[in-house]
């Protein structure tokens, strides 16, 4: 079974369309997405409905979680907040609902998938030291991270302490190795952060034990053009062009 990554979408139209498209091309057989599919960008609904579409086992997302729960917000930046509050006025109910039934962890085979770390659903792994109790809490060789914007991954050996972490810059593949545990971060769809404003995602390959991370150009200032017309933050549409 080949399987198609993609977290963070953040309701970047264009971004998954784009993904969408290399990884169908690519002959993948299902999909697994690993949360925000909403917030800062400005077709919430349309990429809900196209997640939708795809049946893809999926957890929630800090964002989803957002805009379901009035006050949340609060725990966001002023920028972040603003897209959440336009994005739960304009999010149909039934796209609500599909965000409600989002488990916040999940086991699919050898795969964990969760948006931030085991202990916190909303934490972030960005060095080997906030790996080690995502490490510890794992029943898999694999967990599935979103959350960071950074296509990377992190990992451990049976005879190692400290987690390895290796920056996937570009198309890189991981082969998954015996004997070693791995969590893997396919990079963000609709906001990179990574300094490359290509749209990330990955695609994994059970019978071959990889996991390969792929960029993919898109339209940026089509996306950016629709988030300025709809009255989100300008900072939220100028970040899309420098990939931070």
């Amino acid at each position: 079974m080949t399987y198609g990554i993609i977290a963070d979408i953040h309701s970047n139209l264009q971004a998954l369309e784009g993904v969408l498209s290399v990884l169908q091309r690519r002959g993948v057989e299902g999909y697994l997405c690993l949360g925000d599919v909403v917030g800062y960008g400005p077709r919430p609904n349309e990429c809900c409905e196209l997640v939708r579409e795809l049946d893809a086992p999926g957890v929630l997302g800090n964002h989803d979680e957002a805009v379901l729960n009035p006050g949340t917000e609060n725990w966001f930046n002023a920028y972040a907040a603003a897209a959440v509050l336009w994005t739960r006025a304009l999010l149909t109910e039934e796209n609500a609902d599909f965000l409600r039934s989002l488990d916040e962890q999940k086991v699919i085979g050898d795969l964990t998938l969760v948006h931030g770390a085991l202990d916190d659903p909303w934490g972030y792994i960005t060095e080997p030291y906030e790996a080690t109790t995502t490490f510890e809490l794992m029943s898999t060789p694999v967990c599935l991270v979103g959350h960071s914007h950074f296509a990377e991954w992190y990992e451990l050996n049976a005879n190692s302490t400290r987690a390895r972490h290796v920056t996937a810059t570009g198309d890189r593949t991981l082969t998954l190795a015996d004997g070693v545990r791995y969590i893997v971060n396919p990079g963000s769809v609709g906001q990179p952060r990574d300094r490359d404003s290509r749209a990330s995602c990955a695609i994994y390959d059970e019978e071959a034990r990889t996991i390969e991370i792929i960029r993919t150009p898109y339209n940026i200032k089509a996306c950016q053009q629709d988030m300025l017309e709809k009255g989100l933050p300008p900072a939220l549409a100028y970040r899309l062009m420098f990939g931070a």
